[in-house]
């Protein structure tokens, strides 16, 4: 099995580490061109890393599973009203966004010391937003492929100020028919949450090796 928890050392003010990270996340399953489309938009937009640098902005989030991969952590959001993985806008002064997304674990669902699956960003992920995200209209995530130390019966998610509710949930396996079965997810669960979990199979597959 191949993996990294490290994500090198923070270059300080500017763009130079989420633009590494980025080139990184050609290897993602989203693909070569779309991560060429975020490092535009962020040379372009140096601000785009922080939630002031307009409506279309990078966040960073991860798909957090356990360590036998049978479960997946998922937290309430609560201005969008659904379930979704752990996740945010990178705070000021932050240029990491390995860091912040583990920032972000740690504060919503309460996880540390977790194992990153594969070199970099393991999705890319544009989506619009309504109304209750106020002045927000796009969110460009970066989101991370991310493992826990052990099983999901050992280790209780944490709710906090960041996450109105937590839970582990199974992920979801494939039927006889060769479908993805996402019946396990919870109602109210983002729709294409169930996408990206299909998506990022043979990705874990292949670092699991």
């Amino acid at each position: 099995m191949t993996m990294a928890a490290d994500s090198g050392a923070e270059d300080g003010p500017g763009t130079a580490t989420a633009l590494a990270q980025l080139r990184r996340a050609e290897d993602a399953v989203s693909g070569p061109e779309l991560a060429r489309e975020y490092r535009d938009l962020l040379a372009r937009t140096p601000r785009a890393l922080h939630r002031d640098g307009g409506p279309r902005h990078l966040t960073a989030s991860a798909i957090v599973l356990d360590a036998p991969g049978d479960h997946v952590a998922l937290v309430w959001h609560r201005k969008g009203r659904f379930w979704v993985q752990p996740g945010g806008h990178l705070e000021d002064g932050e240029t990491d966004l390995e860091l912040a997304a583990r920032r972000e674990i740690a504060e919503e669902i309460g996880l540390e010391d977790l194992e990153r699956v594969g070199d970099g960003p393991a999705m890319l992920h544009r989506h619009g937003l309504d109304a209750a995200f106020g002045s927000c209209r796009e969110h460009w995530d970066v989101q991370y492929l991310l493992r826990a130390p052990a099983g999901a019966g050992e280790l209780p998610l944490t709710v906090s100020e960041e996450s109105a509710a937590v839970r582990w949930v199974p992920w979801p396996r494939r039927t006889e028919g060769g479908g993805l079965d996402s019946s396990a997810l919870p109602e109210g669960t983002v729709p294409d949450l169930a996408g990206t979990l299909e998506a990022l199979e043979p990705y874990l597959a292949r670092w699991s090796r």
